[in-house]
């Protein structure tokens, strides 16, 4: 596909308005115009990036291939459906859907009709996450925080839906394995939905993940750990920094001794026990890529006919349907 790929955004708030600068900046794409229910908000948006400012689905140009959709969860069905049947390959924000039958009937329209449906999982395009892919961990035990202060953009659904889902997502690509069992506790705390929840994790394979998410903490954090043979990962999605540990070359554990802490400095640090050569250490900025900027540009890269990875309807539904299974593992422990 040799012309730039029309292409749409559709909600322009919060969120939205990002989706809409960056998509004029995607290489192969041909930001045409931007569309939400408030015509001022649209034009606002649009008339900086020399675009129309639409407050209709009924108004994009008939030529429009793609569209972003970062409109509120309730509203994906109703948004992505018309898209879908009018040939337009669509990227919307995530949870997929407000409903699982909902996000069925969008994966189903966008099979059947051999177009690219991609969810919003922007976190998988985060640099840190690159780390761990480069090495060959099996993870045993798998453990996750996403911490967030308390805002009123996502009333609409739980913080299982709202936050918890990215790192579902993430664990169950790392898991590399069928769910066999799901225990999870939540409450709510400021609205009325749950604010704070955690789940556990057990895999088919074995590995098991613990995951907690809040958005009702003083302090954000966005933190991943992997616990694998030999070896450990943490990755810090806020920063973007990684940390690796793995066994040295070598080094052979049953040989550690307890006289081995006469090698330490008093009140030495973990990283001059790593120093003794006993393990390998290395820690690791990631560079800055803009995460938002890169599922967009795989987005579109998919449209045109290309291999770029993203996070596919199926995966987006998948991650939805654990959700849903934590959700009824916290209602059905819920005490009075």
């Amino acid at each position: 596909m040799d012309k730039p790929v029309k292409a749409v955004v559709v909600g322009v708030g919060h969120l939205g308005q990002h989706h809409a600068r960056l998509m004029k900046e995607v290489p192969g794409a041909e930001l045409v115009a931007v569309v939400d229910s408030d015509p001022k908000r649209a034009e606002a948006i649009a008339g900086p990036l020399g675009v129309p400012g639409l407050s209709s689905l009924d108004s994009i140009p008939d030529d429009v291939t793609a569209a972003s959709v970062a409109v509120p969860t309730s509203r994906h069905r109703d948004i992505v459906m018309p898209l879908l049947e009018q040939g337009v390959s669509v990227l919307v924000e995530k949870p997929m859907a407000a409903t699982l039958e909902e996000a069925r009937e969008m994966e189903a329209a966008a099979r059947e009709r051999g177009l690219v449906l991609q969810v919003g999982h922007i976190e998988r395009f985060n640099p840190a996450l690159s780390v761990f892919h480069e090495l060959d961990v099996q993870p045993r035990f798998i453990e996750a925080h996403r911490l967030a202060p308390f805002n009123f953009r996502t009333l609409d659904v739980s913080v299982v839906m709202d936050l918890m889902i990215h790192d579902l997502d993430i664990v169950m690509e790392l898991a590399g394995s069928p769910l066999a069992r799901v225990d999870a506790v939540g409450s709510r705390v400021l609205g009325q939905h749950v604010d704070i929840a955690n789940a556990r994790l057990v895999f088919e394979n074995g590995c098991v993940a613990n995951v907690t998410a809040s958005r009702v903490s003083f302090e954000p954090l966005r933190r991943t750990r992997v616990f694998g043979d030999e070896t450990f990962v943490s990755m810090d999605f806020a920063t973007r920094h990684a940390f690796v540990v793995r066994k040295a070359e070598g080094f052979d554990l049953g040989s550690l001794q307890p006289e081995d802490q006469a090698k330490l400095q008093t009140g030495g640090s973990f990283k001059e026990f790593l120093a003794q050569g006993l393990m390998d250490a290395k820690e690791i900025d990631m560079d800055e890529a803009n995460p938002l900027q890169s599922e967009l540009t795989a987005f579109v890269a998919n449209v045109r006919g290309e291999q770029a990875g993203g996070v596919s309807a199926q995966a987006g539904l998948r991650a939805m349907e654990v959700a849903v299974r934590v959700s009824d593992e916290i209602d059905r422990h819920r005490w009075t």
